[in-house]
């Protein structure tokens, strides 16, 4: 069984150093090889691992790239993204199947050009999802 491979941006490897260091500087300070064990954490993580990690982070297996940063990114964008499809459209589609007689067509016709004439603010565009909603649940 494999594993899977963990790929951290290239600034929480340099902290998780940092800390780390810093941690075992202190522990050893309160453990008495305060004059050993600090000086050598403290000149290996701060001023050995976290520069070369901070430099050449991009060449270790361990760091994600940018490019698959942004593929991800790309592919939440696409996954997130709802179908939009055209309100008067559906409501055409019902009318050739039958499902509202001219009356009902024409005002929810009316009522769908009035919202999308408001569209041009966030609230007419609240109203319109609103709208939308209560179309289908009258309906249903």
């Amino acid at each position: 069984m494999q594993l899977p491979s963990i790929a951290l941006p290239r600034w929480k490897l340099v902290a998780a150093i940092l800390i780390v260091s810093t941690g075992v500087a202190m522990l050893g300070g309160t453990a008495g090889l305060g004059n050993v064990l600090t000086p050598v954490a403290i000149i290996l993580g701060w001023f050995i691992l976290a520069p070369l990690v901070a430099l050449l982070g991009s060449e270790l297996p361990m760091i994600e790239s940018p490019e698959d940063k942004t593929a991800a990114d790309e592919t939440a964008v696409t996954d997130t993204a709802e179908p939009t499809e055209d309100p008067v459209d559906h409501l055409r589609e019902r009318y050739a199947r039958g499902e509202l007689t001219d009356s009902e067509f024409e005002r929810r016709l009316d009522r769908l050009l009035e919202t999308e004439s408001l569209s041009a603010t966030d609230e007419s565009e609240d109203e319109a999802r609103e709208t939308d909603r209560e179309l289908s649940l009258e309906t249903e």
